[in-house]
């Protein structure tokens, strides 16, 4: 069968040969007969899964065949090349000489049909990486290939070639053969390729998970210091300010890198809160600007984090507000926030009962002596409250309940104001109102 077959291809050959005669050297060249019989055998052996034959057919091809008769020669090369490394036995030297090889034929894959060269230099990527990613020796010879990939594809280039772009590229700064300035100038145009790419497709979450590898990459790198985040995304935030993709790169590269007290971040931030006003977002810049001691800044969007929220949120900011209220000593709004935060949100509800309790234990009340004291019944009514429901509070209530029960009227004092414990008694001031049953000191 084998020999019918070697008959047919010789025979095709000679056929081929007649028809190229009179064209000179046609699309098979002038060994035209060799090369087509070295086509068809390698690709038989190749389909029957006889490598090593394959192997010394398509060598004659690649010999006797114009470099350009057909791209699958280089694909097919690939593999076979690929084969014999992975199961060679030899010496190292002779290992290196055929990944070398085959490194050399996807270059002259990608230079001879270049609307495919794309594919021949990925193929080239994929097999340094394999061959080469652990050998320290190589590092600087992938980077640069990952690099000029990078560099001539841009936005067509694949996620996972950039990021490692910028991974082979820490490596190099730490022994040294990049510096700093180089590892931000390429984290800057690697992370721009994504920014673009995203752009054009912002449904894609596969740009996101590596724009998330390559911060990781820089991150780690040590290079991400503050100085040098501010030194190159200032510029970039003042002439994109409208790029939210931009703004949340900055916001989580300073963010990770403990950078939140900077002005870029806090503008960043303030930013993407301008152009997408949530009560999250709200609520973060109330905790940078109270954490940098700017009351009114921060009260300011604690209020907006407020208005904008909604159910169980708003109940939380509300309470919040409450207790900035009752250090401010507006205790009529404290307690109607806290009133409002108890409704919204259940968890609140003994936390707001608490701190109303505590605002009316500090009012000034004015009026005759029973008069001052009633706010101490009613502070203790919220105790009551709010352990009732939120046990984790008892002790706090119980403690509160005991000093305030230290300032009720004696039974005597009670007497002479017609009151007996039990009765009942209504109480108005600093802007509250109440009604509370009357008790003595026991």
């Amino acid at each position: 069968m084998k020999k019918l077959r070697t008959t047919l291809y010789l025979v095709a050959a000679v056929l081929v040969l007649f028809q190229v005669k009179s064209s000179a050297q046609g699309r098979f060249g002038k060994d035209s007969a060799e090369c087509v019989n070295s086509l068809n055998f390698y690709q038989d052996f190749l389909q029957q899964g006889s490598m090593e034959d394959a192997y010394s057919n398509w060598k004659q091809a690649m010999q006797y065949c114009p470099p350009k008769v057909s791209q699958n020669l280089y694909i097919n090369g690939r593999k076979i090349l690929l084969h014999r490394i992975n199961n060679h036995k030899g010496s190292a030297e002779e290992r290196e000489a055929m990944i070398d090889s085959l490194l050399q034929l996807a270059e002259k894959r990608a230079s001879l049909f270049p609307n495919n060269a794309k594919k021949a230099h990925e193929g080239k990527l994929s097999d340094m990486m394999v061959f080469y990613g652990q050998n320290p020796e190589k590092t600087e010879m992938i980077f640069k290939y990952l690099d000029s990939y990078a560099t001539d594809f841009g936005t067509e280039a694949d996620h996972q070639f950039v990021v490692n772009a910028m991974i082979k590229a820490t490596e190099l700064f730490a022994v040294q053969k990049l510096t700093d300035e180089d590892i931000m100038s390429l984290y800057s145009k690697y992370n721009n390729i994504f920014e673009a790419r995203r752009a054009a497709n912002p449904t894609d979450e596969s740009i996101d998970e590596a724009e998330a590898m390559l911060q990781n990459a820089f991150i780690k790198s040590g290079v991400a210091t503050c100085d040098n985040l501010v030194k190159v995304f200032t510029p970039r935030y003042e002439q994109n300010q409208e790029d939210t993709a931009l703004l949340n790169t900055i916001s989580y590269l300073l963010n990770s890198n403990n950078c939140i007290d900077t002005d870029l971040f806090q503008k960043v931030v303030a930013q993407k809160y301008k152009l997408s006003p949530t009560a999250g977002a709200a609520y973060y810049l109330y905790t940078l600007f109270n954490e940098k001691g700017d009351e009114a800044t921060a009260l300011k969007y604690l209020k907006e984090a407020a208005n904008v929220a909604t159910g169980v949120d708003k109940g939380v900011y509300l309470y919040y507000l409450a207790t900035i209220h009752y250090r401010n000593r507006s205790y009529g709004e404290a307690v109607a926030m806290a009133k409002q935060a108890s409704e919204l949100n259940p968890k609140y509800a003994g936390k707001a009962e608490l701190l109303i309790g505590t605002i009316w234990a500090s009012a000034s009340c004015g009026g005759d002596e029973i008069a001052k004291r009633a706010k101490f019944w009613v502070a203790t009514d919220y105790m009551q409250r709010a352990k009732a429901k939120d046990p984790s509070l008892t002790e706090e209530c119980n403690k509160n309940i005991a000093i305030y029960s230290r300032y009720f009227p004696t039974a005597q004092d009670a007497f002479m104001y017609d009151l007996t414990d039990g009765k009942g008694y209504s109480i108005s001031c600093s802007g509250m109102s109440a009604s509370t049953t009357v008790r003595t000191q026991k």
